[in-house]
């Protein structure tokens, strides 16, 4: 998976996402930003890097997105939860309508857990995130306190 991960942050790069790269593949066959958004929902809670740039990117970029493929690319590969949660975030700095309808669109995981795998793992780390979830990731069913910048 690690691989597909690296993969992305090649796409990410090439969208102008804030990502450093050690070297930047120049060959890769561009693809639209609404499947590679929806490709890295299914790896956000595996990669805390990968959320950041996925959510910094949309809160300056939120116009080029074609709300209807997004969501259905998402459907097809992603998760509408980490959809809905990365895009309650950057509405939070970036109020837009585009949010406000993806966000209805998507629907809350369906039970609570720690956002990212890693925190899940340990059980010192998910209590933490437990004590100090953000508002922002509980609508969606996760505990993560990661987002302090945001408030």
């Amino acid at each position: 998976m690690e691989d597909r991960i690296d993969y992305l942050f090649q796409e990410w790069h090439r969208l102008g996402g804030a990502v450093l790269l050690a070297k930047a593949d120049l060959g890769l066959s561009p693809r639209p930003p609404e499947a590679v958004i929806a490709e890295s929902t299914a790896h956000c809670r595996t990669s805390g890097r990968l959320t950041w740039v996925v959510l910094n990117w949309l809160i300056y970029h939120i116009e080029r997105i074609d709300e209807p493929r997004l969501l259905q690319k998402t459907r097809e590969v992603g998760d509408l939860s980490v959809l809905g949660v990365l895009c309650d975030a950057a509405h939070r700095r970036n109020p837009h309508p585009k949010f406000e309808r993806i966000i209805r669109a998507c629907s809350p995981s369906e039970k609570v857990e720690p956002f990212f795998h890693r925190v899940a793992q340990s059980p010192l780390a998910s209590r933490l995130a437990r004590e100090n979830a953000l508002e922002v990731f509980r609508r969606w069913n996760y505990l993560c306190g990661e987002l302090r910048y945001l408030d």
